[in-house]
């Protein structure tokens, strides 16, 4: 049985349309999971966000929430690489000691600069310069 042109050219036409709408297809479901995937991506970033400003709002407060170990007028901000740096006994015009001072909330790690800090300050044989952190609960 010979096939006629015809019939030839209808069914390469129908193979092409069924390759074609497959192709589409494919396409719209990836731009679906596409579209899916910004939706939360956009939701993490914004959360991400939020955190990060909670914890700066927190790390410039900190001196003033319950459990701080030092006198907020003794503490200096610096932010960046070190949060704080107290002067024990600036108040009373007599510096007996100096501490750097590191907000965390809950269990965030120190970053690799800080341990590097901590651990320069951490070998010094003085007990006048410590590294201290300062670990607070986020209350959502």
């Amino acid at each position: 049985m010979e096939l006629s042109p015809t019939t030839l050219l209808f069914a390469a036409i129908i193979f092409f349309v069924v390759i074609y709408l497959t192709y589409k297809l494919a396409s719209y479901r990836k731009h679906l999971e596409w579209q899916s995937n910004l939706i939360r991506l956009k939701s993490q970033i914004a959360d991400n966000q939020r955190a990060c400003i909670k914890g700066r709002v927190a790390e410039t407060f900190a001196p003033f929430l319950e459990g701080f170990p030092f006198k907020a007028s003794e503490c200096k901000f610096i932010g960046d690489p070190i949060d704080y740096v107290a002067f024990e006994g600036l108040n009373e015009r007599d510096i007996k000691k100096i501490h750097f001072v590191e907000v965390k909330e809950g269990t965030s790690k120190l970053s690799k600069h800080q341990k590097q800090i901590k651990d320069l300050i951490d070998q010094l044989d003085s007990n006048d310069i410590t590294f201290e952190e300062f670990r607070f609960k986020n209350e959502k």
